[in-house]
């Protein structure tokens, strides 16, 4: 009982750390902010996809594809 417990609280806390840095990387936009509240409901089914695109945007750059090209370049 208690590893499902663990298990739920990581899961948790997994979903809401992706939709925290999507809110981040786009700067709490409003749109920044319901792409994090998608990606917190919607977990690696909107992750996925997302990281995909956002490295190939990046052109392989680990520092673009995580803070974002403002940040990254500033």
């Amino acid at each position: 009982m208690i590893e499902i417990q663990q298990f739920n609280f990581d899961f948790m806390c997994f979903l809401l750390l992706s939709g925290l840095w999507l809110a981040w990387r786009h700067h709490f936009s409003p749109g920044g902010l319901l792409l994090g509240l998608v990606g917190v409901f919607g977990g690696i089914m909107l992750l996925a996809p997302y990281l995909l695109f956002a490295s190939y945007k990046a052109n392989g750059d680990i520092k673009v594809l995580l803070l974002g090209k403002v940040r990254a370049n500033g």
